[in-house]
């Protein structure tokens, strides 16, 4: 709930204050405004939809200067990839597999396991050192001054603190790019697609994980938009992906895509609303088992908030 309460706060200090404006394309197809309609509001700030492509996306945007001083400078947007007491839980139930299924699928598709990987948008460095435990040279760009310091102090590792638009560590060659929960975050996320086009050699991989608009999460949310924690977030998360508007923009940007995984956390955002609205603060521990058998069933319906998307770069 105090989450909640913090990220309205943050919401409507970036969305009263900051020098804004309307978005006049869609982030993804480019399509104009005669093609958008208002989907839903949360803390009473609109996103809107994309006829063309279902792509959605919060229809008055802060500048990019506010946004991204938001994600520099706020520990708390920050604060779930740098918890110290979490490490571990996180390697092993939520970045080895990620790191597992990345490899195995660059394996199958190149027949060697690769070697250069640069995570951009690398949090707390999990994904990093995950990599790196496998042996592999994994490289992070992170804006948060938080989680470059947690990375440092947990895993030795050094963030970089750059543009990856400005075509930072030229000097390093990924095999792999990956953007964990990134674009969501970004305002125009075609020019981070083209900019991992331009870094990748034609056959090179991109991994992107982005929030889906078409799934329990969000129809919840349009029922209790006031305490609203994670998924539709207008103080960090602008873009929501339909798989159209994700397939739309990586086609357009050299892209093939090879594989997809689909999963999210829906189940547990219903029970958090049923918790927090109905006032029953013990439902999460009375019905917590219940939720990995509950949610694989959304995943395998394909109705969940959350896809991986593993794409190789054209010719």
């Amino acid at each position: 709930r105090q989450y909640a309460q913090f990220l309205a706060t943050e919401a409507q200090r970036l969305y009263g204050n900051a020098a804004k404006g309307p978005v006049s394309e869609c982030p993804c197809c480019f399509a104009g405004p005669s093609y958008f309609i208002e989907a839903l509001r949360i803390f009473d700030i609109a996103y809107n939809r994309c006829t063309s492509c279902s792509h959605v996306f919060v229809g008055t945007q802060p500048t990019v200067f506010a946004l991204n001083e938001t994600f520099t400078e706020s520990a708390e947007h920050s604060a779930i990839y740098t918890d110290k007491a979490l490490v571990e839980i996180r390697l092993a139930q939520v970045v080895n597999p990620k790191v597992d299924w990345v490899r195995e699928t660059y394996y199958e598709l190149n027949g060697r396991y690769p070697v250069r990987v640069l995570d951009v948008g690398a949090g707390g460095g999990h994904f990093v050192e995950g990599c790196r435990r496998l042996g592999m040279d994994c490289r992070g760009i992170e804006l948060s001054r938080a989680s470059r310091v947690f990375a440092k102090a947990t895993f030795d590792i050094d963030l970089e603190n750059c543009d990856f638009l400005s075509d930072a560590l030229q000097e390093f060659k990924p095999e792999i790019i990956t953007f964990w929960g990134l674009l969501e975050y970004i305002q125009k996320p075609r020019e981070f697609l083209d900019a991992a086009k331009r870094r990748l050699s034609p056959g090179g991989m991109l991994v992107v994980e982005v929030p889906r608009f078409d799934c329990v999460s969000s129809a919840i949310q349009s029922i209790f938009p006031k305490t609203v924690a994670r998924h539709l977030d207008p103080s960090s998360h602008v873009n929501c992906f339909s798989d159209t508007s994700l397939l739309t923009a990586l086609h357009a940007s050299g892209f093939d895509p090879k594989a997809a995984w689909y999963f999210g956390m829906d189940i547990y955002e219903l029970l958090c609303q049923i918790s927090l609205n109905g006032r029953d603060l013990n439902l999460l521990e009375s019905l917590g088992d219940s939720i990995p058998t509950l949610q694989s069933w959304l995943d395998h319906a394909r109705l969940c908030d959350d896809l991986v998307m593993i794409s190789v770069a054209r010719e």
